[in-house]
């Protein structure tokens, strides 16, 4: 289903018709950052009408709406493309930005398209989109790209709070336009990961994904504790976009893992083991058509943090008495 469907007024009656607390598409996102944000080494120089987005420079053309093509090519007149999002930084970096300045209730064309053959999307450069979480919309039991009704062409629609969907390019959508910039560039230190037995290197995490015990939160945790680690914490959305990679490559999908937060202790206000917030709202909460929002969705049932299989691996709140497989963190 396309997100010119997800309307604001089936947002409304979702939420005025259910005692659960649902998640807006904007929280966490409206004055808050997060980790990843604060470790992204580089600072675009921008020329006007471009803003600076992380390492992007970028133009959000609010005053046209057009087809694709279209959109394009207006990005070729102000000396730019359709911004191409191909790290999970940048599309954080771009919501952020997108809820900070009153941008959330449009629909945006970005850079990337599966016209040339069905399923292989591309940027214009050639470059291959990433696929899976935590850039494309899912539900349990669905993710996008579902190509319904010959959706060839990529947007962040308001409506999927701004995960990537794949839509008919003739609809009328904001061009995103970005421009190659000059880059401020600090200096990295890179530290080599040496992880202990049980624990693989995971985007510079030790991390133990211990698929042969499936326990409630409590024992899962105190497992973790075992081999002298804790239920992991993600903050930087990299993290999350390294661990969907791996489980994938490792050919473990089928498999849900308990994250080290919940809400148990007061209901609404999620934090880690360490006592960290826990960072709300797109790119890291799943959707739910359910409720036409994001999770956490259960309320008081549902108090602890899960990547959810079905899910796609994308933060759910679940209850904490399901059975899952221990992410442990090495201490």
């Amino acid at each position: 289903m396309t997100s010119s469907l997800k309307t604001c007024s089936l947002v409304l009656l979702a939420l005025l018709n259910t005692h659960v607390q649902a998640y807006t598409c904007g929280m966490g996102h409206r004055g808050v950052g997060q980790a990843a944000a604060a470790t992204n080494l580089t600072s675009a120089v921008c020329e006007e009408p471009f803003v600076a987005v992380g390492d992007q420079c970028l133009y959000f053309a609010t005053f046209a709406s057009i087809p694709h093509l279209e959109a394009h090519q207006m990005c070729h007149s102000v000396g730019g493309e359709l911004a191409a999002i191909l790290t999970a930084t940048r599309l954080y970096n771009i919501i952020h930005y997108i809820y900070n300045n009153g941008l959330d209730d449009r629909h945006f064309w970005i850079d990337g398209a599966d016209q040339e053959q069905e399923g292989d999307w591309r940027s214009s450069s050639g470059a291959p989109i990433p696929r899976g979480t935590p850039f494309w919309e899912a539900t349990v039991g669905g993710q996008q790209p579902d190509n319904y009704h010959e959706e060839d062409c990529l947007e962040l629609p308001a409506g999927y709070c701004f995960y990537m969907n794949d839509v008919n390019c003739l609809y009328s959508l904001v061009p995103l336009c970005e421009q190659p910039s000059q880059l401020k560039q600090t200096t990295a230190v890179t530290t080599e990961v040496n992880c202990p037995t049980f624990f693989v290197n995971v985007g510079g995490l030790c991390l133990s994904f211990v698929t042969w015990a499936s326990q409630n939160w409590a024992d899962a945790r105190q497992s973790c504790h075992g081999i002298s680690g804790e239920l992991a914490t993600i903050t930087d959305i990299e993290d999350l976009r390294a661990i969907y990679v791996y489980i994938h490559q490792e050919e473990i999908a089928g498999h849900s893992f308990w994250l080290g937060a919940s809400d148990e202790a007061s209901e609404g206000l999620w934090t880690w083991t360490d006592g960290q917030h826990v960072t709300m709202g797109s790119p890291f909460w799943g959707y739910t058509n359910e409720h036409y929002t994001l999770e956490p969705d259960g309320g008081s049932a549902e108090n602890c943090l899960l990547l959810n299989a079905e899910g796609y691996h994308y933060f759910r709140d679940a209850s904490c008495n399901l059975l899952a497989n221990p992410l442990c963190l090495y201490h």
